[in-house]
């Protein structure tokens, strides 16, 4: 009996939800990229409509020109993840939801300039903006994607943390005007700079300290590197070329443990297999100079040491828990500037300190993993073989 062929429709779906969810291909990436720039923007946009209403009035043109790109950018990205998403998929419905909240202010402005709805009460207008934020959980959804779209930088990688605080200050300032009472207020921002002076100076100290560690940690990983894959070079000239140990040295198989040690830098071969590995070519090497005494030393205190010590130089991190940690004095120290810096000046301030900060924070975690490949921007330097 014939398989059933799969089905045209079906795969044109997958791989529409494929491209939207992980892009691959160019156009896909274009897209994703358009999609992200105008989410940020929108809240951006958000910002300054509160901050400065004049700016953007209700019924004026600027305002209608930006809310119809804004509606028409998100409802088309609406309507093509509403073809493809599983109703039995609960979450990607929920996320959807989202996505469908986002435009309706933008629905509602739209509509209310071409007579079809009214909008006198402005306090609707503004429980409505409410939704915008939405935005946030989509972008979120989304940073994950990033560095495909944009590339591995800094930047990408603290892109979602920026995004995120930019949106808290414009909840706090949507809940202020819908209350009529400024939240910011209930704090003494004088006193409050005192913490940001103190936090902000020990924050900054520890973390260059931290990067001094793992910058030494680098440099030392790459020196015991090269200096292995050296010793282990001298002693197999010696065993292939001078005939020590004929017998045995025919059998070692150097070049596998040279492509194990390849995979093992790239995360596609773990460290116990690696160090058992590693241990059998030792064994063996040791059994092929057996009779040489003069090689006693260079085996023992050169070869060996130094493969021991690069392949657990490379298992040497901080705890999880440190970054732990790291993460969540940053995110404190954001919200206090949040609070301490307001109006447009405070939020290039404070998207200036999220990016240093946590910008470093990033760097120092990507060098403190130093042969793997979860992000790819400060390894330590491997030599080729």
């Amino acid at each position: 009996m014939k398989a059933k062929p799969p089905d045209k429709e079906a795969l044109v779906l997958e791989a529409l939800r494929h491209e939207l969810t992980a892009p691959k291909t160019t156009l896909g990436k274009r897209y994703a990229a358009l999609l992200i720039v105008t989410i940020v923007a929108s809240i951006f946009y958000l910002f300054i409509v509160d901050e400065y209403p004049a700016s953007f009035p209700l019924g004026s043109t600027q305002l209608l020109v930006v809310e119809w790109i804004i509606l028409a950018v998100f409802s088309v990205d609406f309507f093509l993840r509403l073809g493809v998403t599983r109703l039995s998929d609960w979450r990607a419905v929920a996320l959807l939801a989202c996505d469908g909240l986002a435009i309706i202010p933008s629905l509602w402005v739209v509509l209310n300039h071409f007579g079809f709805i009214d909008l006198a009460n402005l306090e609707i207008l503004a429980l409505l903006r409410l939704f915008r934020l939405m935005r946030v959980v989509k972008l979120l959804r989304m940073s994950n994607v990033l560095t495909d779209v944009f590339g591995a930088s800094v930047l990408t990688l603290v892109f979602g943390t920026m995004a995120v605080h930019l949106g808290l200050r414009v909840l706090v300032q949507e809940v202020s005007s819908l209350s009529g009472f400024d939240v910011l207020s209930l704090f003494d921002k004088d006193t409050l700079m005192i913490a940001v002076t103190a936090v902000g100076s020990i924050f900054g100290i520890g973390l260059a300290i931290t990067f001094g560690i793992v910058k030494r940690k680098q440099i030392e990983i790459s020196e015991l590197h090269r200096t292995a894959l050296d010793s282990l070079q001298s002693f197999e000239r010696d065993i292939n070329q001078h005939g020590v140990g004929s017998d045995q040295g025919d059998s070692i198989d150097f070049d596998g443990w040279r492509r194990s040690l390849q995979a093992f830098l790239f995360e596609a071969y773990p460290y116990e297999p690696m160090k058992r590995k590693t241990n059998e070519l030792l064994a063996s090497i040791r059994a092929a100079t057996k009779n040489r005494p003069s090689l006693d030393v260079p085996f023992h205190n050169g070869l060996v040491q130094n493969m021991s010590a690069f392949l657990s130089k490379t298992q040497i991190e901080f705890h999880p828990a440190f970054y732990l940690w790291l993460n969540r004095i940053a995110h404190i120290y954001f919200l206090l500037m949040m609070i301490a810096a307001p109006g447009l000046t405070g939020v290039v301030a404070q998207l200036l300190v999220i990016y240093v900060f946590k910008g470093l924070v990033v760097v120092i975690d990507d060098m403190d993993h130093a042969v793997d490949l979860e992000v790819t921007l400060f390894n330590s330097k491997i030599l080729r073989v």
